[in-house]
């Protein structure tokens, strides 16, 4: 959930980024907006983390620390390591009448997501910046692959997993 700080925060940045973009041609005085900008949101960052602590409230998000999240059908099924190591234990999704979705987001960090073999599993992966490698040796740096368990059949109930890598590194073990 969004506070009214925040909201207002970034309302101001985004309104502050389009009039530079309308005026920039037109006023004669350089300013470094984007670098004022850029300050001012690591300021921003730093005063957040200072005053809210880096902890998430999301059992299925980690930032600045080291989880284990593992699969419950009651919670949220999207998993963040945003600037954490962590592993995403997605072994005990058994897919039986429809098919269960996943997605899986490594940012500036390294991750490790287990799946069970013996479950139908496909797992969109895609990376920018980063990687995410599969137990069959296949591994994308910079755009998407795909990787399934020898039991998933297209068309058939399956976890179906979007993988996601940026300036970090997911290894997908069974």
């Amino acid at each position: 959930m969004v506070s009214i700080v925040d909201g207002i925060f970034w309302g101001a940045v985004l309104i502050v980024l389009g009039v530079w973009f309308i005026v920039r041609r037109s006023v004669p005085v350089r300013i470094p907006v984007i670098r004022i900008i850029v300050a001012v949101l690591l300021v921003y960052a730093g005063v957040r983390i200072l005053v809210r602590g880096p902890q998430s409230t999301d059992r299925n998000t980690a930032v600045f620390s080291e989880s284990t999240m593992r699969y419950s059908a009651d919670r949220s099924r999207e998993y963040n390591l945003l600037f954490s190591s962590g592993t995403v234990d997605l072994s005990r999704a058994a897919p039986s009448g429809a098919s269960i979705h996943a997605e899986v987001n490594v940012i500036f960090g390294t991750g490790t997501l287990h799946v069970d073999p013996a479950q139908p599993v496909r797992v969109n992966m895609s990376a920018a910046f980063g990687a995410v490698e599969s137990p069959n040796g296949r591994s994308v740096a910079f755009g998407d692959s795909v990787y399934t368990t020898p039991s998933y059949r297209e068309g058939a109930p399956a976890l179906e997993i979007h993988a996601t890598a940026v300036f970090g590194r997911l290894v997908i073990t069974q």
